[in-house]
């Protein structure tokens, strides 16, 4: 798992994007979209830029996983750019909601921010966590509980750049990101994230969840929600029939 993280966090596409300004590349734009950010100075290095994220929780223990098309970003956010040493974004990546060596974020919703303060709840975040208790029937842990990943990894404002990268991203590290991950049940939040799901893992295209597939050495369901930003109902009652809820609930015990 420490060596699919490494991978990711120094993937050689981002790589390439920053070492060769202007060379075509599918992640060419999502990598450039780092130039906009406030505190930036003109194209992103290797050194200030911010790593794409492999994923937020403890993957390899979470029984249940939230997939997303790609994170946003923020330059006020304490976030691992390319001058963090590898354990250092290993703690943060894997304690992100709890357990490193510093409150990266607080009560699943908060992130730690460059001044020291804690953002404003995020509202992806908060739905996020809402879909797990909803899933669970009780309180949950983040991080434990439930961990988050995407499907295209780096950080970009808008989903910039996200269609582009998307086969690149999904063909190098989707699969391996899902045999190491513990979780029986895969939530799928938005479109694209569906569309990119349903066809590596040949799901029919109205399916609101899965057959259960193997993958690495387990078992998993797929359900498929609305992205939590997403206006209209978003809620596994409101958006699943009351069997297939019940499906999900017995497959994650």
């Amino acid at each position: 798992m420490r060596t699919l993280l490494n991978d990711i966090v120094h993937c050689p596409h981002a790589r390439f994007c920053l070492q060769n300004p202007g060379v075509e590349n599918p992640c060419r734009e999502i990598v450039d979209s780092q130039a906009n950010l406030v505190d930036s100075y003109g194209l992103p290095t290797l050194e200030t830029y911010q790593v794409p994220e492999p994923w937020s929780g403890q993957i390899g223990q979470a029984p249940l996983l939230f997939f997303s098309s790609n994170p946003s970003i923020s330059s006020i956010e304490v976030y691992p750019d390319g001058s963090w040493s590898d354990n250092d974004m290993d703690d943060y990546f894997n304690y992100r909601f709890g357990g490193g060596r510093k409150d990266w974020i607080v009560n699943g919703t908060k992130s730690l921010l460059t001044d020291g303060t804690y953002s404003r709840p995020v509202r992806f975040w908060i739905e996020v966590r809402q879909r797990a208790v909803e899933l669970f029937g009780r309180d949950v842990t983040p991080g434990s509980d439930y961990a988050l990943t995407e499907i295209v990894r780096c950080k970009s404002r808008d989903e910039i750049g996200v269609k582009q990268a998307q086969g690149q991203c999904v063909e190098t590290y989707l699969l391996r990101t899902l045999e190491v991950a513990r979780a029986k049940v895969v939530v799928v939040l938005g479109a694209r994230a569906r569309q990119a799901i349903q066809s590596k893992f040949n799901i029919p295209a109205k399916s609101s969840i899965s057959e259960a597939i193997k993958i690495g050495e387990c078992e998993r369901i797929f359900a498929f929600l609305p992205h939590p930003n997403a206006r209209g109902y978003r809620s596994f009652s409101k958006c699943l029939q009351d069997s297939e809820l019940e499906q999900l609930r017995t497959f994650l015990q």
